[in-house]
């Protein structure tokens, strides 16, 4: 009995001892904590994390565009370029002396198509055609016809300009005839050229350009009435313009 006793007489005591130190005034100095009092946390307890509020007026900076695709200039990959090389395009003379007349016309197209199969490397071929017509000996005409097949390569050398030379194997046939059939004769050539065209680029998919060329027989042949044989071989140079466009590629 004295045991239970002496326990019961500590519980009551402590509290009696609580309740008096609940009902006690705060120590001098002290201050209740203020609305929004957040206690600090543990030891070893990481701090909650702060929500971040930007500062009034902030906006937040534009999403930047996509920098737009470059331009596709000549010599892509699969491109197909139609030009033509204005070396003598149509022409038109008449001449009078001491009464009499004469009058020569003459035209030359030479259209091309090239196709890039590599970067900046290109083959392709070119066609000759060309009709002339003279009454200053008589009337007589020419008719010229030539196939040129051709390999080139792109050197760009700025965003709308770049320099294209091109080498080529020609084999050009003309045929020479005077009205009523008086004469007819007929000559053949294969050729080796180059042309080197500077070109530049005024909108997208066109150009125009010119350049040094140079043209020399390799093989130069006559028939005339049944009779054939060698004839003089010639060299030529001087300068030649090209406009054409280009479609495709990747």
């Amino acid at each position: 009995m004295t045991i239970r006793a002496s326990l019961a007489a500590v519980a009551l005591t402590t509290s009696f001892a609580g309740v008096a130190g609940a009902q006690q005034p705060p120590q001098e100095g002290y201050e209740p904590p203020q609305e929004g009092y957040e206690v600090p946390p543990q030891q070893g307890q990481a701090p909650p994390p702060q929500q971040y509020a930007p500062p009034p007026g902030y906006a937040p900076p534009p999403e930047s565009a996509p920098p737009p695709p470059a331009a596709t200039g000549l010599g892509a990959v699969g491109q197909i370029v139609i030009s033509d090389d204005l070396h003598v395009g149509a022409s038109s003379s008449s001449q009078s002396f001491m009464g009499q007349s004469t009058k020569s016309t003459s035209i030359l197209l030479q259209p091309a198509i090239d196709v890039f199969l590599a970067p900046n490397l290109s083959i392709g071929g070119q066609l000759q055609l060309g009709r002339s017509s003279s009454n200053a000996n008589g009337d007589t005409s020419s008719t010229t016809i030539g196939l040129l097949p051709r390999i080139a390569y792109n050197i760009p050398i700025g965003p709308t300009a770049s320099i294209w030379p091109r080498a080529s194997l020609a084999y050009v046939h003309y045929s020479y005839d005077s009205t009523g059939g008086a004469y007819s004769n007929s000559n053949y050539t294969v050729s080796f050229s180059v042309f080197v065209p500077v070109l530049f680029q005024p909108a997208p998919h066109f150009f125009i350009g010119g350049g040094p060329y140079v043209w020399t027989d390799l093989i130069s042949k006559y028939d005339s009435g049944g009779v054939s044989g060698d004839t003089f071989k010639t060299t030529t140079f001087g300068l030649l313009s090209t406009v054409g466009g280009y479609f495709g590629g990747t």
